[in-house]
């Protein structure tokens, strides 16, 4: 069995997934530790779709930061990313400071006394908070929020420009909802009342703080900025950066550059040895979530096959005795295991209180799995996919690799049809897959490698029609459904409804569930292979395409939870009747 004891190392250092802090709400976190180190440095994440688009730079930042020396941590909140807990287990500020806290004890118990804080946007306002309780050595600021009520301000103005206003009853009860994330009445008012605390400037005895140069400094920068011993610099690339959605999000590489070299000149000091912190008798294990349905639900990270690839499984703890179904979650464009607004999370920790194992699955070069050689990171629609979703499926499900369940969502749903076809899965879940058109980083580039069997390989005469007509540019209302079905049946475009009708006809229960503004694409595709029985077609009008409002992501749940008490859980009956069921999976490998 694989566990977070020996998970490997990370890019070339050795970088830890662990679960540290409180027992009843543990925090995940990566711990890059090098053998030697001067100091130590804690990464405070943003919230919400900024800290979605800031991983790929704080896992970069860790990477350049342990290279240089320095006992790294990145970790993510109570009720974000992958610890514990929901918004709901949030009282006040004052958890996420804990939190804060917690992270630097984790990294003073790897054997370093300096310990320094990085924070960005209002992780950086929350470090700045922290520092007045903590002993900081020194104190990095990356584009502060001066208030708590400046960036809820901010967040909804956000979500006006990327579609993701939040829709229905959303905000019932003074709940708040900003792009990724719906905060409680209590922590909405409590991050309101949030401030850059100018005390941060006395904790930290030295201070570097990045103030973007295209917007003008409010009051509380400006005073920072009069004080003695802090530091300036800029912030620049942040439109490009945080002010849009994570998957066109650019790296802001001298920033990175200038806070490594800012730190390695302010904690420079005599090195020591460092060991892994000392943690209870179960870290590389976490129990997640509390006793539910009899069963308490733990997580474990695990890394799959040659290519390494990083994965969390969430399972209920008597799961090595207990044979049960299997889901895996794979990346929605570049966003992480968590998925969209962390949806995979909890649906992960919910269904394994009824009894079914779970894997969130990185796919090469995404979220927290390496990139092969010669590919570029964040690749959404790689062919070696495929290759990196049957070693998972093989992984998690030696035993049944077809009885494992694929969900996918848009990149993740194309994904899903290529695995399913090759497992010949018995069930594939898709949402919001791109029928009938499919991205141009499918169908401009290697739609002729045999590996592909949900796109086929076109002639070279409708590749050239493809190149000069662009049919995909007409977009599927433009064409009459009739005409898209002699398309597909002509091979004159790579549509995957081709792969959907032979996974039909294999007898793979489909499921394929869209919004309704991806369902007005869909639904011709749609109509003939419900005929078939095998597959039922569901829209959801309250869901956006990318899952950014909480109204959609509620009644997606709903719905795949309803799906998984019917179709998963009755598979292995009660406790006694699976024991003795013969030829199920014992386990995973």
């Amino acid at each position: 069995m694989v566990t977070a004891e020996n998970v490997g190392e990370s890019e070339g250092l050795n970088a830890t997934p662990i679960w540290f802090g409180p027992t009843d709400l543990p925090l995940f976190g990566w711990l890059h530790l090098p053998q030697e180190a001067n100091a130590g440095v804690v990464l405070c994440r943003p919230i919400g779709l900024e800290a979605v688009s800031a991983q790929r730079a704080y896992r970069c930042l860790a990477e350049k930061l342990a290279d240089k020396g320095f006992v790294t941590l990145q970790f993510d909140y109570t009720g974000t990313g992958d610890s514990a807990g929901d918004p709901a287990d949030v009282v006040g500020i004052g958890t996420w400071l804990s939190d804060i806290g917690a992270a630097i004890d984790c990294v003073r118990k790897t054997g370093v006394s300096r310990v320094g804080l990085i924070g960005l946007r209002l992780g950086a306002t929350l470090a700045a908070n922290a520092a007045a309780d903590n002993d900081i050595e020194a104190l990095v600021l990356w584009d502060p929020c001066e208030t708590g009520h400046g960036f809820l301000r901010e967040q909804r103005m956000l979500a006006a420009v990327i579609g993701a206003t939040p829709g229905g009853d959303s905000a019932s009860e003074g709940a708040v909802e900003i792009p990724g994330l719906l905060l409680p009445k209590d922590l909405a008012e409590a991050i309101g009342t949030l401030d850059l605390d100018d005390s941060a400037s006395a904790a930290a005895r030295r201070l570097l703080l990045l103030t973007r140069p295209d917007r003008p400094s409010g009051a509380r920068i400006l005073k920072w900025l009069s004080a003695q011993d802090v530091e300036h610099g800029d912030a620049v690339g942040q439109d490009q950066f945080v002010d849009i959605e994570p998957g066109a999000a650019v790296l802001p590489e001298q920033v990175i550059v200038d806070i490594v070299s800012w730190l390695s000149r302010t904690l420079d000091n005599a090195a020591v040895p460092t060991t892994v912190p000392a943690q209870p008798k179960s870290w590389p294990l976490a129990t997640v979530a509390p006793l539910t349905a009899g069963r308490r639900v733990i997580e474990r990270a695990v890394r799959i096959g040659a290519e390494s690839l990083f994965g969390i499984v969430t399972e209920p703890q008597d799961a090595e005795l207990t044979p049960m179904s299997t889901v895996v979650f794979l990346n929605a464009g570049v966003l992480p295991h968590a998925g969209p607004a962390r949806l995979w999370v909890e649906m992960a920790r919910s269904w394994a209180a009824q009894g079914v194992r779970v894997l969130r699955l990185d796919l090469g070069g995404l979220g927290d799995s390496p990139t092969r050689p010669g590919r570029q990171q964040d690749e959404v629609y790689p062919v070696e996919a495929i290759e990196d979703i049957i070693d998972a499926v093989r992984f998690i499900a030696p035993a049944d690799p077809a009885g494992v369940v694929l969900v996918g969502l848009c990149s993740g749903a194309y994904h899903v049809l290529e695995g399913a076809l090759l497992l010949n899965s018995r069930r594939a879940w898709l949402i919001n897959p791109a029928l009938p058109i499919l991205p141009s980083a499918v169908t401009e580039t290697d739609t002729g490698d045999s590996r592909r069997q949900a796109v086929r390989p076109l002639n070279p005469l409708a590749r050239h029609l493809l190149a000069s007509v662009r049919i995909a540019n007409l977009g599927p209302a433009a064409i009459p459904a009739v005409a898209w079905r002699a398309i597909n049946k002509l091979r004159l475009y790579p549509s995957p409804v081709g792969a959907l009708e032979t996974l039909a006809q294999r007898g793979t229960e489909l499921l394929v569930i869209c919004g309704e503004s991806d369902a007005k694409q869909s639904r011709w595709a749609m109509r003939h292979l419900e005929r078939s029985g095998r597959c039922h077609f569901e829209v959801v009008r309250s869901m956006d395409h990318s899952l950014f409002r909480f109204a959609g992501r509620s009644e997606l749940m709903k719905l795949l939870t309803r799906q998984v008490l019917e179709k998963l859980v009755p598979d292995f009956g009660p406790p006694d009747a699976r024991a003795s069921k013969e030829g199920s999976p014992t386990g995973y490998g």
